[in-house]
C-alpha cells in the first residue's frame, strides 16, 4: 500500500511542475471543472431577398443561326425576353410596328411571357423562323415564317400564326 501512496505522491509532483512550467503532460487524466453556461437565443430579423427574374438563353438551331441576319432576329428576341424593349425597338421593332409607335409595340408583348426561337433557314438577307411564344396565362402560340435583315435590323417580316 505504501508503494501505491508513492506513486500517487510521484504523479502529484508531476502534475505540479508540469503544471508550473506550461508543458503538457500526455497520459495522466486530470479532473477540469465546467461551468455549463445558458444557451444563448436571438431575436435578430433577417431580411429575405426579393424573388429574382432568371434569364435563359433562348434555343436556335446551330447551323442556320451562324449568320449575320440570323444573328440579328436572334438579338431582337433576345431582348424582347430581357423585356430590354428599347434594344428590340432599335433592331428593326421600330419597323415591324407600323403606325402604333413604340407604346403600343410595348403593351403588345404585355401578355407574353417567354419566346422561344428557332433559326430554320437563312437565304440571304431572308431569316426562316418558327417562334413559341409563351403566354402569362400558360397557354403557348406558335407562328412561322420570315424575316428580312439588312444592316443589321430587321427591315420587315411575314409571319403566320399556326397554332
Amino acid at each position: 500500500m505504501a508503494v501505491t501512496a508513492t506513486r500517487i505522491a510521484v504523479a502529484a509532483l508531476i502534475l505540479a511542475g508540469a503544471a508550473a512550467c506550461g508543458t503538457p503532460v500526455v497520459g495522466v487524466p486530470v479532473a477540469v471543472p465546467v461551468t455549463p453556461q445558458a444557451p444563448v437565443t436571438s431575436t435578430a430579423t433577417v431580411a429575405v431577398p426579393a424573388p429574382q427574374t432568371v434569364y435563359v438563353q433562348p434555343p436556335v438551331s446551330a447551323a442556320p443561326a451562324e449568320t449575320a441576319e440570323a444573328r440579328t432576329v436572334v438579338a431582337y428576341y433576345d431582348a424582347l425576353n430581357r423585356h430590354e424593349f428599347a434594344t428590340a425597338w432599335a433592331l428593326g421593332g421600330s419597323r415591324l410596328a407600323g403606325d402604333g409607335g413604340y407604346t403600343r409595340y410595348v403593351n403588345g408583348f404585355a401578355t407574353t411571357s417567354w419566346d422561344a426561337l428557332t433559326v430554320t433557314d437563312v437565304r440571304g438577307s431572308t431569316v426562316s423562323v418558327v417562334l413559341a411564344a409563351v403566354q402569362t396565362d400558360g397557354s403557348t402560340r406558335t407562328f412561322s415564317g420570315t424575316y428580312t435583315v439588312s444592316g443589321g435590323v430587321i427591315t420587315g417580316s411575314h409571319m403566320t400564326r399556326t397554332k
